[in-house]
């Protein structure tokens, strides 16, 4: 795909805009966000609502002395980019006014450029929407198909451009097997694969025909259990939640303070770098700060390098590596192992394979333990056999022992998990990670 001419456009305007509203000592970033998408969704493997979305999104960002504020507005017809950006500009003056000046505002006083534009293929929607319903076949596939381009671009008034574009194709469906029973999953690819979205439905089907049996119901315990790519995936995006933040670390927050205190460790196996190229995260943020390719987050089971924002970075005197405010990594990634897919529920044996786990919370911050529900497609397997679905149970466990002395074995392939809200647009990055076979995961009810 090349670059977006719309798109394109919008930026050339904005930048122009940047470089030459500022007054006096004024610093002005734009932040572009935009997306064209094609969006269908599915009921009963039919398709219930289709269309094509298109908008863009500016936050206009004001320092002076100190002080700042952000506006954030809606573009509409180019020929009315500029006037919506000084209407902006003119509400930010008004407001920066009477801001207090901030100790901790801090930007990227040297310009930076960049230019990434992906690659990838798009199907025609009608394609897609051909190859859905005929994998669905007469199962109640339900799910919200979207693809296109996304954009994220910054100007800055000292001088910084960068525009960053990927595409992708997702399918965020599950396969209804009765009741409250069903079988959810995520297909994701930066480049239209019609045989891996056609295998992904197939396999969970498959899956929705054993939740039609019986309902085994087990008591509170530990068993040993098969985690799939996206029940690691939820896991580690709880970690991140304060996990690799240098506030939240500073502050007493972070759930892996007994592990940078050297009191807890991972398994030697267990590692993870926040990876912005393996699910198209833009190496730039609002300030102007660019981010390295990978972060090392955890390394051989020891905490690595934390997520520092440019605030974080002014109030504790360090140097920032381009996180957000929130401190959070985009794209974990966590190394795969030598686990084949095929031979997972051998290696199992008997126990529980977990598809989803839902509504994970913290339950002990300060020891990295965790709460939430199994939900969606658990399974109880038997000689690698899945015999019958199990009833939702809660877990309630450490994560230094699921990613510590449990843990068994990482499955050869890291899957990824994206980011599939839609309410403020798709967002760019996610999870990448593969199963996990544990001996012994807890559950309480």
């Amino acid at each position: 795909m090349t670059i977006d001419p719309v798109f394109a456009a919008q930026f050339a305007e904005i930048s122009a805009f940047v470089a030459g509203a500022p007054r006096g000592a004024e610093v002005l970033f734009a932040e572009l966000r935009a997306e064209r998408a094609d969006y269908v969704r599915f009921d009963r493997a039919r398709v219930r609502q289709a269309g094509t979305v298109e908008c863009s999104e500016v936050t206009l960002h004001l320092i002076d002395a100190g002080r700042q504020a952000r506006f954030a507005c809606t573009l509409g017809a180019r020929r009315r980019v500029r006037t919506t950006l000084a209407a902006a500009l003119a509400a930010l003056r008004e407001l920066i006014a009477h801001a207090p000046a901030d100790p901790f505002a801090h930007w990227q006083a040297q310009p930076g450029a960049s230019e990434h534009v992906g690659h990838g293929r798009l199907a025609d929607p009608r394609e897609a929407l051909e190859v859905i319903v005929e994998a669905a076949g007469e199962d109640d596939v339900v799910g919200l198909y979207a693809a296109g381009p996304l954009v994220r671009a910054l100007a800055g008034s000292p001088g910084h451009r960068h525009y960053h574009q990927s595409v992708s194709s997702s399918f965020d469906f599950s396969v209804q097997a009765g009741g409250d029973r069903a079988v959810k999953d995520v297909w994701w690819s930066g480049d239209w694969d019609a045989r891996a979205l056609r295998e992904a439905i197939g396999a969970a089907r498959g899956h929705a025909q054993i939740l039609r049996r019986p309902v085994r119901r087990i008591d509170p315990g530990a068993y040993r259990a098969l985690l799939s790519p996206r029940a690691v995936a939820e896991l580690v995006r709880l970690l991140g939640w304060g996990g690799f933040s240098e506030r939240a670390q500073r502050s007493g927050q972070s759930p892996l303070a007994l592990a940078r205190s050297g009191q807890a460790r991972f398994h030697p196996g267990f590692s993870i770098v926040d990876d912005a190229g393996a699910l198209a995260v833009p190496r730039f943020q609002s300030e102007g700060f660019e981010r390295p390719e990978r972060v090392p987050l955890i390394e051989a089971g020891q905490p690595a390098e934390r997520l520092v924002s440019p605030r974080s970075a002014r109030e504790f005197g360090l140097a920032t590596n381009g996180a957000g405010d929130d401190e959070r990594p985009l794209a974990p990634c966590v190394a795969p192992g030598t686990l084949a897919a095929p031979a997972a529920l051998a290696a199992l044996g008997t126990g529980l394979a977990i598809a989803d786990l839902w509504y994970l919370n913290f339950s002990d911050r300060g020891a990295c333990r965790v709460t939430g529900l199994t939900r969606f497609a658990t399974l109880w397997v038997e000689d690698g056999e899945p015999v019958a679905p199990v009833a939702t149970m809660r877990i309630d466990d450490s994560l230094y022992r699921l990613f510590g002395d449990q843990l068994l074995a990482l499955g050869d392939a890291a899957l990824p998990s994206p980011e599939t809200g839609t309410w403020y647009g798709r967002e760019p990055g996610g999870v990448r990670a593969p199963a996990a076979l544990v001996g012994a995961l807890r559950l309480t009810l």
